[in-house]
Protein backbone atom coordinates (compact mmCIF):
# COMPACT_ATOMS: atom_id res chain seq x y z
CA UNK A 1 0.00 0.00 0.00
CA UNK A 2 1.28 3.87 -0.54
CA UNK A 3 -0.08 5.02 2.40
CA UNK A 4 -0.51 4.09 6.02
CA UNK A 5 -3.57 2.07 7.34
CA UNK A 6 -4.13 4.71 9.34
CA UNK A 7 -4.23 7.27 6.31
CA UNK A 8 -6.88 4.90 4.77
CA UNK A 9 -8.94 4.59 7.60
CA UNK A 10 -9.16 8.06 7.83
CA UNK A 11 -10.35 8.67 4.31
CA UNK A 12 -12.61 5.96 5.01
CA UNK A 13 -13.91 7.56 8.22
CA UNK A 14 -14.96 10.57 6.11
CA UNK A 15 -16.24 9.29 3.25
CA UNK A 16 -19.01 7.68 5.64
CA UNK A 17 -19.33 10.61 7.04
CA UNK A 18 -20.05 12.48 3.98
CA UNK A 19 -22.47 9.49 2.25
CA UNK A 20 -24.25 9.79 5.48
CA UNK A 21 -24.50 13.78 4.59
CA UNK A 22 -25.70 13.44 1.52
CA UNK A 23 -28.02 10.42 1.96
CA UNK A 24 -29.91 12.72 3.90
CA UNK A 25 -29.45 16.36 2.47
CA UNK A 26 -27.90 15.89 -0.83
CA UNK A 27 -26.06 18.85 -1.87
CA UNK A 28 -23.88 19.36 -5.42
CA UNK A 29 -20.74 20.36 -3.30
CA UNK A 30 -20.85 17.94 -1.13
CA UNK A 31 -21.20 15.39 -4.01
CA UNK A 32 -18.42 16.36 -5.58
CA UNK A 33 -15.85 16.71 -2.64
CA UNK A 34 -17.19 12.57 -1.95
CA UNK A 35 -16.24 11.65 -4.95
CA UNK A 36 -12.69 13.40 -4.61
CA UNK A 37 -12.57 11.75 -0.97
CA UNK A 38 -13.45 7.93 -3.25
CA UNK A 39 -10.50 8.83 -5.57
CA UNK A 40 -8.31 9.73 -2.94
CA UNK A 41 -9.14 6.56 -0.99
CA UNK A 42 -8.21 4.51 -4.09
CA UNK A 43 -5.01 6.12 -4.90
CA UNK A 44 -3.99 5.27 -1.34
CA UNK A 45 -4.90 1.68 -1.62
CA UNK A 46 -3.41 1.23 -5.01
CA UNK A 47 0.46 0.21 -4.78
CA UNK A 48 2.10 2.57 -7.78
CA UNK A 49 2.15 -0.16 -10.01
CA UNK A 50 -1.58 -0.65 -9.65
CA UNK A 51 -1.77 2.71 -10.40
CA UNK A 52 0.32 3.04 -13.29
CA UNK A 53 -0.88 -0.29 -15.05
CA UNK A 54 -4.62 1.37 -14.29
CA UNK A 55 -3.47 3.90 -16.55
CA UNK A 56 -1.75 2.10 -19.05
CA UNK A 57 -5.02 0.06 -19.50
CA UNK A 58 -7.37 3.08 -20.24
CA UNK A 59 -7.23 3.29 -24.00
CA UNK A 60 -8.27 -0.24 -24.89
CA UNK A 61 -10.98 0.21 -22.29
CA UNK A 62 -12.61 3.48 -23.98
CA UNK A 63 -11.98 1.86 -27.45
CA UNK A 64 -14.30 -1.53 -26.46
CA UNK A 65 -16.98 1.32 -25.07
CA UNK A 66 -16.50 2.84 -28.53
CA UNK A 67 -17.08 -0.66 -30.13
CA UNK A 68 -19.83 -1.99 -28.09
CA UNK A 69 -22.01 1.66 -28.45
CA UNK A 70 -21.83 1.26 -32.22
CA UNK A 71 -23.23 -2.22 -31.36
CA UNK A 72 -25.73 -1.61 -30.04
CA UNK A 73 -25.94 -3.36 -26.80
CA UNK A 74 -26.83 -1.43 -24.38
CA UNK A 75 -29.95 -0.31 -25.56
CA UNK A 76 -30.83 -4.44 -25.70
CA UNK A 77 -29.26 -4.70 -22.18
CA UNK A 78 -31.66 -2.11 -20.74
CA UNK A 79 -34.51 -3.91 -22.79
CA UNK A 80 -34.71 -6.57 -21.81
CA UNK A 81 -34.40 -5.86 -18.00
CA UNK A 82 -33.49 -9.59 -16.83
CA UNK A 83 -30.21 -9.61 -18.63
CA UNK A 84 -29.57 -11.35 -22.51
CA UNK A 85 -27.42 -14.19 -23.22
CA UNK A 86 -23.70 -13.41 -25.75
CA UNK A 87 -25.56 -15.78 -27.34
CA UNK A 88 -28.61 -13.86 -28.01
CA UNK A 89 -26.84 -10.15 -28.81
CA UNK A 90 -24.65 -12.14 -31.62
CA UNK A 91 -27.94 -12.76 -32.83
CA UNK A 92 -29.18 -9.20 -32.55
CA UNK A 93 -26.29 -7.14 -33.53
CA UNK A 94 -24.40 -9.81 -36.09
CA UNK A 95 -21.05 -9.26 -33.74
CA UNK A 96 -19.43 -12.56 -32.89
CA UNK A 97 -20.08 -14.35 -30.09
CA UNK A 98 -16.44 -14.55 -28.77
CA UNK A 99 -15.85 -10.93 -29.28
CA UNK A 100 -19.03 -9.66 -27.77
CA UNK A 101 -17.71 -11.82 -24.55
CA UNK A 102 -14.53 -10.35 -24.90
CA UNK A 103 -16.09 -6.80 -24.89
CA UNK A 104 -18.51 -7.02 -22.40
CA UNK A 105 -15.67 -8.29 -20.07
CA UNK A 106 -14.39 -4.57 -20.04
CA UNK A 107 -18.33 -3.00 -19.66
CA UNK A 108 -18.55 -5.63 -16.82
CA UNK A 109 -15.31 -4.19 -15.31
CA UNK A 110 -16.12 -0.67 -15.63
CA UNK A 111 -19.18 -0.88 -14.26
CA UNK A 112 -21.71 -0.59 -16.80
CA UNK A 113 -23.14 -3.49 -17.04
CA UNK A 114 -23.33 -6.62 -14.51
CA UNK A 115 -22.87 -9.96 -15.13
CA UNK A 116 -23.77 -12.36 -12.13
CA UNK A 117 -22.82 -15.67 -14.84
CA UNK A 118 -21.42 -16.84 -17.38
CA UNK A 119 -22.19 -14.89 -20.48
CA UNK A 120 -24.85 -13.10 -19.23
CA UNK A 121 -25.39 -9.37 -19.18
CA UNK A 122 -28.22 -7.44 -17.31
CA UNK A 123 -28.67 -3.68 -16.85
CA UNK A 124 -27.75 -0.91 -14.37
CA UNK A 125 -28.27 2.37 -13.59
CA UNK A 126 -24.74 2.71 -15.57
CA UNK A 127 -26.16 1.01 -18.78
CA UNK A 128 -28.97 3.08 -19.04
CA UNK A 129 -26.98 6.42 -18.87
CA UNK A 130 -24.77 5.00 -21.88
CA UNK A 131 -28.62 4.52 -23.86
CA UNK A 132 -28.98 8.47 -23.46
CA UNK A 133 -26.92 11.22 -25.11
CA UNK A 134 -24.48 11.88 -22.61
CA UNK A 135 -23.37 8.46 -22.92
CA UNK A 136 -23.97 7.64 -26.07
CA UNK A 137 -23.19 10.77 -27.77
CA UNK A 138 -20.86 12.07 -25.59
CA UNK A 139 -18.62 8.67 -25.76
CA UNK A 140 -19.11 8.02 -29.97
CA UNK A 141 -18.21 11.73 -30.58
CA UNK A 142 -15.63 12.76 -28.45
CA UNK A 143 -13.24 9.59 -29.17
CA UNK A 144 -14.36 9.92 -33.14
CA UNK A 145 -13.26 13.50 -32.86
CA UNK A 146 -10.39 13.79 -30.18
CA UNK A 147 -8.38 10.42 -30.18
CA UNK A 148 -6.97 10.49 -34.02
CA UNK A 149 -5.41 13.93 -32.51
CA UNK A 150 -4.60 12.55 -28.98
CA UNK A 151 -2.37 10.09 -29.95
CA UNK A 152 -0.41 11.83 -31.90
CA UNK A 153 -0.34 14.72 -29.00
CA UNK A 154 3.18 13.89 -27.49
CA UNK A 155 4.65 13.83 -31.05
CA UNK A 156 3.14 17.20 -31.96
CA UNK A 157 4.41 18.67 -28.79
CA UNK A 158 8.03 17.47 -29.01
CA UNK A 159 8.27 18.72 -32.83
CA UNK A 160 7.23 22.50 -31.43
CA UNK A 161 9.52 22.18 -28.72
CA UNK A 162 7.14 21.35 -25.83
CA UNK A 163 5.74 24.57 -26.44
CA UNK A 164 2.08 25.22 -25.69
CA UNK A 165 0.16 25.66 -29.15
CA UNK A 166 -0.86 29.15 -29.58
CA UNK A 167 -2.17 29.43 -33.36
CA UNK A 168 -5.71 27.79 -34.00
CA UNK A 169 -4.79 27.39 -37.50
CA UNK A 170 -1.52 25.24 -36.72
CA UNK A 171 -3.47 23.55 -33.79
CA UNK A 172 -2.57 19.67 -33.22
CA UNK A 173 -5.98 18.57 -34.67
CA UNK A 174 -5.24 20.77 -37.73
CA UNK A 175 -0.87 19.13 -37.84
CA UNK A 176 -2.44 15.53 -37.10
CA UNK A 177 -5.68 15.21 -39.44
CA UNK A 178 -5.28 18.80 -41.44
CA UNK A 179 -8.82 19.94 -40.40
CA UNK A 180 -10.17 22.02 -37.37
CA UNK A 181 -13.04 20.92 -35.26
CA UNK A 182 -15.02 23.14 -36.97
CA UNK A 183 -13.84 21.55 -40.82
CA UNK A 184 -14.01 18.62 -39.57
CA UNK A 185 -17.76 18.76 -38.02
CA UNK A 186 -18.89 20.32 -41.22
CA UNK A 187 -17.93 17.44 -43.27
CA UNK A 188 -19.27 14.69 -40.45
CA UNK A 189 -22.98 16.28 -40.62
CA UNK A 190 -23.85 13.54 -38.36
CA UNK A 191 -21.05 14.51 -35.57
CA UNK A 192 -22.85 17.67 -35.43
CA UNK A 193 -26.08 16.95 -34.61
CA UNK A 194 -24.20 14.08 -31.98
CA UNK A 195 -22.37 16.72 -30.54
CA UNK A 196 -24.57 18.82 -30.09
CA UNK A 197 -26.65 16.61 -28.12
CA UNK A 198 -24.28 15.44 -25.87
CA UNK A 199 -23.58 19.53 -25.12
CA UNK A 200 -26.91 19.84 -24.37
CA UNK A 201 -27.16 17.10 -22.18
CA UNK A 202 -24.47 17.46 -19.84
CA UNK A 203 -26.56 20.62 -18.54
CA UNK A 204 -29.29 18.44 -17.68
CA UNK A 205 -30.43 18.09 -13.84
CA UNK A 206 -27.39 20.91 -13.16
CA UNK A 207 -28.53 24.64 -12.23
CA UNK A 208 -28.93 27.35 -14.76
CA UNK A 209 -26.57 29.94 -14.66
CA UNK A 210 -29.27 32.40 -13.47
CA UNK A 211 -29.39 30.17 -10.40
CA UNK A 212 -25.59 31.18 -9.76
CA UNK A 213 -25.90 34.50 -10.83
CA UNK A 214 -27.95 37.28 -9.16
CA UNK A 215 -30.34 37.41 -12.17
CA UNK A 216 -32.77 39.42 -10.19
CA UNK A 217 -30.41 42.14 -9.39
CA UNK A 218 -29.88 42.49 -13.55
CA UNK A 219 -33.40 42.50 -13.90
CA UNK A 220 -33.75 45.56 -11.37
CA UNK A 221 -31.05 47.44 -12.60
CA UNK A 222 -32.58 47.28 -16.94
CA UNK A 223 -33.94 49.93 -17.94
CA UNK A 224 -37.95 48.76 -18.72
CA UNK A 225 -37.92 49.50 -22.33
CA UNK A 226 -39.33 47.12 -24.73
CA UNK A 227 -36.35 48.27 -27.27
CA UNK A 228 -33.36 47.79 -25.32
CA UNK A 229 -31.12 44.84 -25.67
CA UNK A 230 -31.42 43.14 -22.54
CA UNK A 231 -28.90 39.80 -22.85
CA UNK A 232 -27.17 38.89 -25.91
CA UNK A 233 -26.14 35.56 -25.91
CA UNK A 234 -23.23 35.50 -28.04
CA UNK A 235 -22.30 32.30 -29.49
CA UNK A 236 -25.18 30.81 -28.29
CA UNK A 237 -26.16 27.63 -30.70
CA UNK A 238 -29.44 26.98 -30.39
CA UNK A 239 -30.62 29.27 -28.04
CA UNK A 240 -30.95 26.68 -24.79
CA UNK A 241 -29.59 29.03 -21.98
CA UNK A 242 -31.88 32.13 -23.32
CA UNK A 243 -34.85 29.41 -23.68
CA UNK A 244 -34.45 28.70 -19.94
CA UNK A 245 -33.94 32.56 -19.08
CA UNK A 246 -36.98 33.71 -21.00
CA UNK A 247 -39.13 30.36 -19.17
CA UNK A 248 -38.03 31.24 -15.55
CA UNK A 249 -38.62 35.22 -15.82
CA UNK A 250 -41.19 35.65 -18.46
CA UNK A 251 -41.66 39.25 -17.58
CA UNK A 252 -38.19 40.24 -17.96
CA UNK A 253 -37.21 43.60 -19.49
CA UNK A 254 -35.90 43.97 -22.92
CA UNK A 255 -35.04 41.66 -25.98
CA UNK A 256 -33.24 38.46 -25.85
CA UNK A 257 -31.07 38.11 -28.43
CA UNK A 258 -29.50 34.89 -30.01
CA UNK A 259 -26.39 35.48 -32.14
CA UNK A 260 -24.64 32.62 -34.14
CA UNK A 261 -23.65 31.69 -37.37
CA UNK A 262 -25.92 32.29 -40.07
CA UNK A 263 -26.39 28.19 -40.73
CA UNK A 264 -26.68 27.80 -37.14
CA UNK A 265 -29.50 30.09 -36.10
CA UNK A 266 -31.50 29.69 -39.57
CA UNK A 267 -33.82 27.08 -37.83
CA UNK A 268 -33.93 28.17 -34.37
CA UNK A 269 -37.49 29.55 -33.94
CA UNK A 270 -38.12 30.56 -30.37
CA UNK A 271 -40.99 32.83 -29.18
CA UNK A 272 -39.92 36.02 -27.56
CA UNK A 273 -35.92 35.18 -28.66
CA UNK A 274 -34.27 37.59 -31.59
CA UNK A 275 -32.11 35.31 -33.90
CA UNK A 276 -29.29 37.18 -35.36
CA UNK A 277 -26.16 35.64 -37.73
CA UNK A 278 -23.17 36.72 -36.68
CA UNK A 279 -19.39 35.74 -36.21
CA UNK A 280 -17.72 37.07 -32.71
CA UNK A 281 -14.99 37.82 -35.00
CA UNK A 282 -16.57 40.97 -36.13
CA UNK A 283 -17.14 43.63 -34.34
CA UNK A 284 -20.14 43.11 -32.21
CA UNK A 285 -23.47 44.61 -34.07
CA UNK A 286 -25.93 45.04 -31.12
CA UNK A 287 -25.21 48.15 -29.21
CA UNK A 288 -25.95 48.96 -25.54
CA UNK A 289 -26.77 45.57 -23.95
CA UNK A 290 -26.98 45.32 -20.39
CA UNK A 291 -25.26 42.17 -20.63
CA UNK A 292 -23.18 40.14 -23.34
CA UNK A 293 -23.08 36.34 -22.47
CA UNK A 294 -20.83 33.98 -23.54
CA UNK A 295 -21.18 29.91 -22.52
CA UNK A 296 -18.54 27.83 -23.43
CA UNK A 297 -16.99 30.22 -25.96
CA UNK A 298 -13.61 31.55 -24.76
CA UNK A 299 -12.07 28.19 -23.92
CA UNK A 300 -12.39 27.02 -27.86
CA UNK A 301 -9.62 29.99 -28.55
CA UNK A 302 -5.92 30.74 -27.41
CA UNK A 303 -5.65 34.38 -25.79
CA UNK A 304 -4.90 36.37 -28.70
CA UNK A 305 -8.57 35.18 -30.48
CA UNK A 306 -9.85 35.93 -27.18
CA UNK A 307 -8.81 39.31 -26.76
CA UNK A 308 -10.05 39.99 -30.16
CA UNK A 309 -13.78 38.45 -29.75
CA UNK A 310 -13.64 40.74 -26.00
CA UNK A 311 -12.83 44.11 -28.25
CA UNK A 312 -15.24 43.39 -30.55
CA UNK A 313 -18.08 43.32 -27.80
CA UNK A 314 -16.43 45.85 -25.59
CA UNK A 315 -16.65 48.39 -28.90
CA UNK A 316 -20.51 48.29 -28.25
CA UNK A 317 -20.78 48.53 -24.71
CA UNK A 318 -22.14 51.09 -22.74
CA UNK A 319 -19.32 51.79 -20.30
CA UNK A 320 -22.10 52.75 -17.55
CA UNK A 321 -23.92 49.88 -17.46
CA UNK A 322 -22.76 46.88 -19.76
CA UNK A 323 -21.03 43.80 -18.52
CA UNK A 324 -19.80 40.64 -20.14
CA UNK A 325 -20.74 37.15 -18.56
CA UNK A 326 -18.68 34.26 -19.11
CA UNK A 327 -19.76 30.83 -18.20
CA UNK A 328 -16.47 28.59 -17.78
CA UNK A 329 -14.64 26.61 -15.71
CA UNK A 330 -12.49 28.93 -13.58
CA UNK A 331 -9.62 25.71 -12.49
CA UNK A 332 -7.73 26.45 -8.85
CA UNK A 333 -4.70 26.76 -8.78
CA UNK A 334 -4.00 23.90 -7.13
CA UNK A 335 -5.59 20.87 -6.19
CA UNK A 336 -7.73 21.12 -9.99
CA UNK A 337 -9.84 18.94 -10.33
CA UNK A 338 -8.64 15.70 -12.82
CA UNK A 339 -11.89 15.85 -15.19
CA UNK A 340 -11.55 19.95 -15.92
CA UNK A 341 -7.43 19.39 -16.11
CA UNK A 342 -8.26 16.44 -18.62
CA UNK A 343 -11.02 19.30 -20.73
CA UNK A 344 -7.71 21.30 -20.42
CA UNK A 345 -5.67 18.90 -22.55
CA UNK A 346 -8.43 18.08 -24.60
CA UNK A 347 -9.14 21.86 -25.45
CA UNK A 348 -5.30 22.34 -26.03
CA UNK A 349 -5.06 19.65 -28.82
CA UNK A 350 -8.72 20.40 -30.98
CA UNK A 351 -7.86 24.22 -31.61
CA UNK A 352 -5.24 25.59 -29.34
CA UNK A 353 -7.92 26.61 -26.58
CA UNK A 354 -7.27 27.01 -22.96
CA UNK A 355 -9.51 26.10 -19.73
CA UNK A 356 -8.10 28.57 -17.61
CA UNK A 357 -7.36 29.68 -13.36
CA UNK A 358 -8.95 32.75 -12.27
CA UNK A 359 -5.15 34.49 -12.52
CA UNK A 360 -5.17 33.50 -16.55
CA UNK A 361 -9.35 34.95 -16.69
CA UNK A 362 -7.89 38.32 -14.78
CA UNK A 363 -4.74 38.56 -17.21
CA UNK A 364 -6.67 37.65 -20.36
CA UNK A 365 -9.00 40.16 -19.42
CA UNK A 366 -7.46 43.10 -18.71
CA UNK A 367 -5.21 42.67 -21.39
CA UNK A 368 -9.00 43.81 -23.15
CA UNK A 369 -9.10 46.94 -20.80
CA UNK A 370 -11.78 44.76 -18.40
CA UNK A 371 -11.71 43.74 -14.38
CA UNK A 372 -13.30 41.11 -13.01
CA UNK A 373 -16.49 41.96 -11.22
CA UNK A 374 -17.02 38.85 -9.54
CA UNK A 375 -16.43 35.23 -10.08
CA UNK A 376 -19.69 33.12 -8.96
CA UNK A 377 -19.77 29.49 -8.97
CA UNK A 378 -22.43 26.83 -6.80
CA UNK A 379 -19.83 24.46 -6.26
CA UNK A 380 -16.24 23.24 -7.61
CA UNK A 381 -18.01 20.84 -10.45
CA UNK A 382 -19.87 23.45 -11.78
CA UNK A 383 -18.37 26.02 -14.24
CA UNK A 384 -17.99 29.52 -13.12
CA UNK A 385 -19.93 32.91 -14.31
CA UNK A 386 -17.58 35.65 -14.32
CA UNK A 387 -18.87 38.79 -14.58
CA UNK A 388 -16.77 41.49 -16.21
CA UNK A 389 -16.76 45.50 -16.90
CA UNK A 390 -14.34 48.11 -18.19
CA UNK A 391 -11.82 48.70 -16.02
CA UNK A 392 -13.08 52.16 -14.48
CA UNK A 393 -16.28 52.01 -16.09
CA UNK A 394 -19.77 52.77 -13.72
CA UNK A 395 -20.76 49.20 -14.10
CA UNK A 396 -17.34 48.39 -11.95
CA UNK A 397 -18.26 50.16 -9.07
Amino acid sequence: MAASTQAILSLADEIKSLATEESTSPSGARHVQLLQRVDELKLAIESPTDTILRLIYQPPQNAALRTVIDLGIFPLLVESKSGVSAAELEERTGAERGLIVRLMRVMAGLGLCASHESEVYSPTDKTLAMTQPIGRDGVSCLFDLVVPTLSKLPEYLRLHNYSNPKEYSRSPMQWAVGKSQFEWMNEHKEQQTTFNSYMSSRREGKPSWFDVYPIESLIQEAVPCAEMPFIVDVGGNQGHDLAKLRDRYPNHPGRLILQDLPKIVAPVDRPGIETMGYSFLDPQPVKGALAYYFRAIFHDWPDHICQKILLNTISAMDPKYSRILIVDWVLPDTKAPLLQSSMDIQMMSIGAGVERSERQWRELLGGAGLEIKQIHNSHPGMESIIEAVRIGSEASA
